[in-house]
């Protein structure tokens, strides 16, 4: 066993494939590459300049982009020292990097000028002036609005040379020692800062590759958000560990999926349902370019039945996940070699590794075939949220489990089904409603190709669903028809009071549903 696999160090899995196998790519971004001991070597580099910054285990840095490749130099220089490494969507508006910067109080900024379109410099120049406790402002793009370039600072002469020091703090962090602090998306409420150490960060990195082996290794394109553990843990750091090659993109391209996979320059695709589905409805498209690749893996949603169909009768190998932030990724795994189809579109698969993932109502383990609260071992999840003992406290059980929030039921062949989130919940009429069930049923119509429920206050039956639904080009499903099928797949209180058709509904930048923007729709519709 690699060392690596034994302290549970983020740096120490770079450093073994920089000996191993150091001329191999490891990352390629922007008609640039680096092999294993080109970047470690870059990493390394890095670390230093940190240190020589008055960087050290506990401070912060943060980093607002998109994917490249000084996002990965960065995070793994940062796990050196043992600082804490906070991505900010480039995506956010002012307001909501406000929250995040206030609350983590990077020492370091890191960031690019621009991206389609939008100037960072002003916002910029307003955490600048905001945000005292940023001592320095880096550009990965050159100077700008910054204080300084990324490549000119980094290979700066720092002059207090302390190589005694730096080889001190380095041997100070441990596997407990947080590596990334995550914010959630704060759909009930103001988004929290999830603190993930390292032995978590690398062992769920560990574990999807013992359930994803690719021979020799994995190669992958990544466009996930670096502020989610998909565009970290679940792509990019799970071909690390596996001595591959992750290639970064700033934004999902289906054009770039597709030329990928016809010039063979990729062997696995890891994408949310919504991306597989763009992909497959590209027109240079065809099930041959997914056959030639060792895995077709998806998570974050519900891949359509439908869906699943397509892919498992056509022999691919395919492999779906389930995970949340505070978990530091995924925790149960379903994949062709041991599921059917009614396992992959209708469960989450089963925990990996054994026991990892309970049914339980607080502390009280459910039977076979109850529902009850998705809860995981806490030896491989968050340490807490930042700046947030309350929120922590709540977030486990008395006995140390994490409380995922998620509704399901653990079947007899191991197998679990997914519910819905406790959050989304409502009552309406005095029945809870399940948001997730009822979306379950409508993706299950013929002529749909996804749908979102969401909840609007009623003044008789206290709150009513709104369902968003997608439907397929071409076909004639109104709002009677659906209501008519409705009353044959579920019980009347469970039917949505509308029927909204929306043709592409809203999505997050990791593939879900944006339901807060139908909510905000669905609020100014009624105020109008």
């Amino acid at each position: 066993m690699a060392q690596y696999e034994e302290t549970l160090l983020l740096g120490d899995c770079l450093d073994h494939f920089a000996k191993v196998s150091p001329d191999h790519v490891v990352v390629e971004c922007r008609g640039k590459s680096y092999t294993y001991a080109a970047f470690a070597a870059a990493v390394d580099k890095c670390a230093h300049a940190m240190y020589a910054n008055g960087l050290r285990k506990g401070s912060c840095v943060a980093v607002l982009s998109a994917q490249r490749i000084e996002i990965l130099t960065t995070f793994f220089a940062a796990a050196r020292l043992g600082i804490l490494w906070l991505g900010v969507n480039p995506k956010y508006q002012l307001r909501e990097m406000r929250h995040v910067i206030g609350d983590s109080k990077p020492t370091m900024l890191f960031g690019i000028e621009s991206l389609d379109g939008r100037d960072y410099g002003p916002d910029i120049d307003s955490l600048r002036s905001e945000y005292p406790n940023i001592e320095k402002f880096i550009g990965f793009d050159g100077t700008g609005a910054y204080d300084t370039g990324f490549e000119s600072w980094v290979n700066s002469d720092f002059c207090a040379d302390d190589e005694a020091g730096y080889k001190e703090v380095v041997n100070s962090v441990t596997d407990k020692t947080d590596g990334m602090l995550i914010y959630t998306s704060g759909s009930s409420g103001k988004p929290k800062g999830v603190l993930l150490p390292q032995k978590a960060i690398l062992k769920r990195a560990l574990i999807q590759r013992d359930y994803f082996p690719v021979d020799p290794y994995p190669v992958l394109l990544c466009p996930l958000p670096i502020t989610h553990v998909g565009g970290i843990i679940v792509l990019p750091l799970f071909t690390i560990v596996s001595g591959g090659k992750v290639i970064l993109t700033e934004r999902f391209s289906p054009d770039e999926f597709i030329e990928a996979m016809i010039n063979d320059k990729i062997n696995m695709v890891g994408a949310v349902p919504a991306m597989h589905m763009m992909l497959m409805q590209h027109p240079k498209f065809s099930m041959e370019l997914y056959q030639k690749l060792d895995w077709i893996l998806w998570s974050g949603a519900k891949m359509s039945e439908d869906m699943v169909e397509i892919l498992y009768n056509s022999k691919c190998n395919l492999g779906s996940t389930y995970g949340t932030t505070e978990s530091s990724a995924s925790v149960t795994f379903a994949t062709i070699n041991d599921s059917s189809v009614e396992v992959m579109s209708k469960t989450i698969g089963k925990p990996g590794p054994n026991g990892e993932v309970r049914i339980a109502n607080d502390e009280t383990v459910c039977a076979a075939g109850d529902t009850g609260e998705l809860q995981i071992r806490p030896e491989y999840s968050m340490t807490g949220y930042l700046n947030n003992q309350q929120a922590t406290k709540a977030a486990f059980t008395k006995d140390g489990w994490y409380k995922t929030g998620d509704i399901g039921n653990m079947r007899k062949d191991g197998n679990i089904e997914f519910t819905s989130r406790i959050s989304e919940m409502f009552v309406s009429g005095g029945e809870n409603i399940y948001p997730l069930e009822i979306e379950q049923t409508l993706d299950s119509h013929p002529d749909i190709i996804m749908s979102a429920v969401i909840d609007i206050d009623d003044e008789v039956f206290e709150q009513v669903g709104w369902a968003y639904i997608m439907a397929k080009p071409g076909t004639e499903l109104n709002d009677e028809k659906l209501k008519h099928w409705c009353r044959g797949e579920m019980v009347n209180y469970k039917i949505p009071k509308r029927f909204i058709f929306m043709f592409p509904l809203p999505m997050l930048p990791i593939g879900k549903i944006d339901k807060v923007s139908l909510k905000k729709m669905a609020l100014e519709e009624l105020e109008e």
